[in-house]
């Protein structure tokens, strides 16, 4: 006997759409299957009826049917629940559980016309694609078999093999029925559709990536622990060009330049683009905050006009003037040919009007007119010069 015990993986919350399958299962068995009318629950294609292909998933030729079922769908459903959110979870486990009617069914009218009649129970072919999700998702956890041999064994096994050896075996089986024109009391064409519909699922949400980047943030993390800096920002980068917009790929590697020699330009460019994407997605706070932190290290100028002009315009929500006018001013002294030169200069003068600093928003308006002329900015200067008092 070999069976799945559980993984390696922690849960972020409590499954509770998987444990709601569980108890539905359990119900079903239990007591509707007792009751009269239970012949009506499993799939016969010959006298179908709307509610099967539902029921169905639900109902179970015997308590060893039901109970390793239950255990393969507490193993891996309650992480496909934690990838998916419950809603799309159990649009993953319905879908799977009609995909593998579906070809089951083409199956049995194809090869074996006589079973028609035979009612499809059991909620393997939804778990399968749960299973699929499981190891496309999280191909490089360890899952847990207990193996009864002549003595328990415990063992482990990455998940991704996991899934080939289930498929593998499922779809050989199958064949291997069609071939020898032998009957089966195994719905393996019921499990491989399952199997199809949670890869569906996976490659669709391209969650084969989220599981590679999760193996890799754990290399990562053993590179920089053991000092190889340069090892750890190789591995970042296949990781940023699958998700250039990560703010926190972006810190990581900066972090990494920072720690190299010749690499610092680099790490200016990351840091850069931690900043602007925290601005972009509204993370003022964080952005200005890591500002801060960075000018310990840098200089105001090291960073982009348009970086530096959003972060002026934060700090100013933030009622820090002070912060507002070395980010905007450090544009003028060091990207004096930007197009967000005249801008920043501008708002500059602007905020130290309002802040009662007259003699500063005079050599700043003045400036506007006397480097960019051409400009927008520079007529609203000169209305603004006339304006203040002598």
């Amino acid at each position: 006997m070999l069976l799945p015990i559980g993984t390696d993986r922690r849960l972020r919350s409590l499954p509770w759409a998987t444990i709601s399958l569980l108890l539905v299962n359990c119900y079903v068995y239990f007591v509707l299957q007792v009751r009269p009318g239970a012949e009506n629950l499993p799939l016969v294609y010959t006298r179908f009826e709307w509610w099967m292909p539902i029921t169905y998933m639900f109902t179970h030729g015997g308590l060893w049917h039901l109970a390793p079922n239950m255990l393969f769908l507490w193993v891996f459903g309650a992480h496909a629940e934690d990838a998916l959110g419950r809603g799309r979870y159990l649009l993953l486990y319905f879908s799977a559980g009609l995909t593998a009617a579906g070809l089951h069914g083409l199956a049995t009218a194809g090869y074996y016309p006589a079973d028609l009649d035979v009612g499809l129970v059991g909620a393997s072919g939804a778990i399968m694609g749960v299973v699929s999700l499981f190891v496309l998702r999280f191909h490089g956890v360890q899952v847990r078999f207990f193996l009864w041999l002549l003595l328990p064994f415990i063992f482990s096994v990455r998940a991704l093999i996991v899934g080939i050896l289930y498929v593998a075996c499922d779809l050989g089986s199958a064949l291997w029925a069609m071939a020898s024109s032998d009957t089966t009391k195994v719905a393996h064409w019921a499990h491989v559709g399952g199997f199809i519909a949670g890869g569906i699922w996976a490659w669709v949400l391209r969650l084969p990536e989220e599981g590679t980047d999760d193996l890799q943030a754990d290399e990562v993390r053993s590179l920089i622990a053991s000092g190889a800096w340069a090892s750890a920002a190789a591995v970042l980068q296949e990781r940023l060009a699958r998700n250039p917009n990560d703010p926190d790929l972006h810190r990581q590697l900066a972090n990494c330049y920072e720690m190299m020699r010749g690499t610092r330009k680099l790490a200016v460019e990351h840091w850069n683009e931690n900043l602007r994407l925290l601005l972009l997605a509204g993370q003022g706070e964080a952005a200005t905050g890591r500002f801060r932190t960075l000018t310990t290290d840098y200089e105001p100028a090291d960073f982009a006009p348009p970086v530096l002009l959003r972060l002026g315009a934060a700090f100013e929500r933030e009622e820090a003037p002070d912060d507002a006018l070395i980010a905007w001013l450090a544009i003028p002294r060091a990207h004096r040919d930007s197009a967000q030169a005249p801008v920043a200069t501008m708002r500059a003068a602007e905020l130290a009007e309002r802040t009662g600093d007259a003699a500063r928003a005079t050599r700043l308006y003045s400036a506007v007119g006397r480097y960019w002329p051409d400009s927008r900015e520079a007529l609203a200067a000169a209305v603004r010069l006339e304006a203040l008092p002598d």
